[in-house]
């Protein structure tokens, strides 16, 4: 599993913000390992202050594997004017790749150049692995309340993108995850859903397509919602599915902040695993 953030107060307090760590199990629901930290924000460029989503591929390089990470990184400081709300933070995010040999050292880094016309930011990838031609992956990602999709060779650079999913209504939907299960392509994405009360709050949507690269048309409905008491948000959703019987699900948890309510991100601090089965998808 890698997955990001802060495992200690004194990490935080030395200036490290969110970082990419690495646990391993010998199954889906444990025992974890204690985290390695495989990823830090000034490993990847002067500009970066965060790193964030890390979406993991394993390819075969003939009898060895090779690794690749798409992940958001966050270009402003959260202290800073401009960099302080949500809405900010995003438009400040770009989304980067790197390669690694182990799934633990990561070099080469790039920058994953979608079009951003109207500088909404770009974070929450989600790669598919689907050679075609010169590509190597389908992209997913989240911008301006909407979900993108970027064709990306195997050197990593961007061949094409376009809107992947816009959703009915006014959603504001981020953190897209797209999986295959039998014949079937299904996205799940957060959806913020603030009350008077709460500022922030995130659930966790679905929808599904018969084609990985025409959602448009899908229909979406909410998978998992939270209640704004014990849980505020379930973010950034990951899935491993089971063959065609079902999924397990992980996301982070969000708790209500010093104040009582849904204000505060940074109060994740655990992630779940809930099981799915078939007929949730």
């Amino acid at each position: 599993m890698w997955y990001a953030g802060w495992q200690s107060q004194q990490t935080l307090d030395s200036g490290q913000l969110d970082t990419i760590y690495r646990r391993t199990a010998p199954t889906s629901d444990g025992p974890w390992s204690s985290p390695t930290t495989v990823l830090v924000a000034s490993q990847v460029a002067p500009q970066v202050t965060e790193v964030n989503d890390p979406s993991v591929s394993i390819i075969a390089a003939g009898s060895s594997l090779r690794y690749a990470m798409f992940f958001t990184t966050l270009v402003c400081h959260p202290d800073a004017p401009g960099c302080a709300t949500t809405q900010q933070q995003s438009a400040s995010s770009q989304v980067w790749s790197a390669t690694s040999d182990n799934g633990v050292s990561w070099g080469s880094f790039k920058r994953m150049a979608v079009s951003d016309p109207g500088q909404k930011g770009v974070s929450g990838p989600s790669a598919v692995l689907q050679p075609s031609g010169p590509q190597q992956w389908l992209v997913f990602f989240g911008t301006g309340c909407l979900i993108g999709m970027a064709s990306v060779s195997a050197g990593r650079d961007v061949l094409g993108s376009s809107t992947a999913y816009r959703g009915t209504g006014n959603r504001c939907m981020s953190n897209p995850v797209v999986f295959k299960s039998g014949t079937t392509w299904h996205m799940l994405f957060n959806v913020l859903e603030p009350t008077s009360a709460d500022a922030v709050r995130f659930d966790v949507w679905k929808t599904s397509s018969a084609s990985l690269t025409n959602w448009l048309l899908a229909s979406a409905s909410p998978i998992v919602v939270v209640n704004g008491g014990r849980e505020c948000g379930v973010l950034t959703p990951d899935v491993v599915p089971h063959g065609s019987t079902h999924a397990d699900l992980y996301v982070g948890l969000v708790a209500p902040g010093s104040s009582g309510a849904c204000d505060d991100l940074t109060q994740s601090t655990a992630i779940a695993r809930m099981e799915l089965p078939a007929s949730m998808l």
